[in-house]
């Protein structure tokens, strides 16, 4: 398999289309049912130090409702991206389509450039009466937001948009899902893992982790268990180790990366062993 690799310049304008359109998004109306999450919303709303691709959003909202504001947010972001990527045109395509969420690539083509800057979105519908806990970010007060603008590098007048984030706690409860029911392992999800344990100290609480199995319109459908991760044999190290080469190469400077690979990743499998043990103890059960 080749490995993509980390691209600072493609990084910078990829980091600030996403704010563009983060902005652009929290300025239309039912845009408080916008709910960030995932490994971009720790980059922005909690200081997260890797390059994250995606921007995820889950809502109660039906996914016709939520065609109808991106479509006004990216005909904003359009007029933005011009003074920041040079004269160029947007276009928008939609990989996966069903009841319950939504999938598109927003991408802008500068014309004196052959590479376009493309920014995933996703849409998962959210079961009826549930929400994960969340906190309001005053875009222009975010540390790393602030540091753009500052440096000239992010230019929008009133960037005060307000980001509805899921918690910490609730991003770990979605890592968790996502470890237990994705076919292929990520890389990323257990860098986060990492970092929202050892670095943030977040805590995992067992009924917000309960809750999280149960609270998509798409159901829970794990494909290994909490002891795959809790009581982890060499061979399931091995393919831990294996997604992190394989994916992280292009989400982390090459640098940040060799530093924990000379330690054979051990505090991305601590974090993980430490996650999923403390579930088991606490008596979370997949069915």
């Amino acid at each position: 398999m080749i490995m993509k690799t980390y691209r600072e310049t493609y990084i910078r304008k990829a980091e600030i289309a996403q704010l563009i359109l983060l902005h652009q998004l929290y300025t239309q109306r039912g845009s408080r049912d916008l709910i960030f999450q995932g490994g971009t919303a720790i980059r922005w709303c909690y200081g997260g130090n890797r390059f994250s691709e995606d921007l995820d959003f889950v809502t109660p909202l039906d996914m016709d409702s939520i065609r109808a504001s991106l479509k006004k947010a990216i005909q904003g972001a359009e007029k933005v991206m011009i003074p920041h990527f040079g004269i160029g045109t947007v276009q928008v395509s939609e990989k996966m389509s069903r009841s319950t969420a939504l999938k598109c690539f927003v991408d802008f083509h500068p014309e004196k450039s052959r590479e376009k800057i493309s920014i995933k979105l996703e849409f998962e519908g959210l079961a009826a009466g549930k929400l994960p806990e969340r906190q309001n970010h005053i875009l222009s007060a975010l540390p790393v937001v602030a540091y753009l603008i500052t440096s000239g590098d992010f230019r929008i007048p009133r960037p005060h948009a307000v980001l509805v984030a899921e918690t910490p706690e609730e991003i770990l409860s979605d890592k968790v899902r996502s470890l237990l029911e994705r076919r292929y392992l990520k890389g990323r999800d257990l860098f986060d893992v990492w970092y929202l344990r050892s670095i943030m100290k977040t805590a995992v609480h067992p009924e917000t982790v309960k809750k999280k199995f149960g609270m998509y319109l798409a159901p829970f459908t794990p494909k290994r268990s909490i002891d795959f991760f809790a009581v982890s044999s060499e061979e399931n190290k091995k393919m831990m180790i294996e997604a992190i080469e394989q994916d992280l190469s292009r989400f982390l400077p090459p640098e940040t990366l060799d530093v924990h690979r000379n330690e054979s990743f051990a505090g991305f499998l601590d974090a993980i062993r430490s996650l999923f043990t403390d579930l088991k103890e606490k008596g979370v059960l997949l069915s």
